[in-house]
């Protein structure tokens, strides 16, 4: 696996939250929560792609939020019992990898690459890309996975969310 620098553009998401560690797979269940709801939200920016959007991680507990959701224009109203995540621009590491090896994906960049590669995590949110050609039923279907990202250069620590 090897990750590629790239600049982001901000965008927003509306979907369903969760707050927890996943330790009884709550995520994928939550995808399972967001798409019968999808014909709620009103000015979808691109139909067909979808985001797992994470981030605020607490490391002691190892609790963290994301959001199942879509891309929306900057002005859409967030639905009652929805959940609005803003990512915003910046420079990000980008991982591209088959659905089936995504706890190995994300253990990788969050344990390994950061330190081989010189750049350490910003903090800010982190996201799962599910293009168009994406097939849930395929394990072997690309995702894309995206880590905001500075290059290290000594004056601070590493951020490492704890997966």
């Amino acid at each position: 696996m090897e990750a590629e620098i790239t600049s982001g553009d901000g965008f927003v998401v509306i979907g369903v939250k969760y707050r927890g560690r996943n330790e009884h797979k709550e995520i994928p269940a939550l995808w399972g929560e967001f798409f019968p709801r999808l014909g709620e939200i009103d000015g979808l920016a691109d139909t067909g792609v979808y985001y797992g959007v994470m981030g605020n991680y607490d490391r002691a507990t190892g609790a963290f939020d994301y959001v199942a959701g879509a891309e929306v224009l900057p002005d859409t109203a967030t639905p009652e019992g929805m959940a609005r995540w803003e990512v915003p621009p910046g420079t990000y590491a980008v991982l591209t990898f088959p659905f089936n090896r995504i706890m190995q994906a994300l253990d990788y960049m969050h344990n390994s690459w950061p330190a081989e590669a010189g750049y350490h995590h910003t903090g800010g949110p982190e996201y799962e890309y599910y293009g168009l050609s994406f097939e849930p039923d395929d394990p072997a279907t690309e995702m894309q996975f995206y880590m905001p990202v500075e290059r290290n250069l000594g004056l601070r620590n590493s951020f490492v969310p704890q997966t």
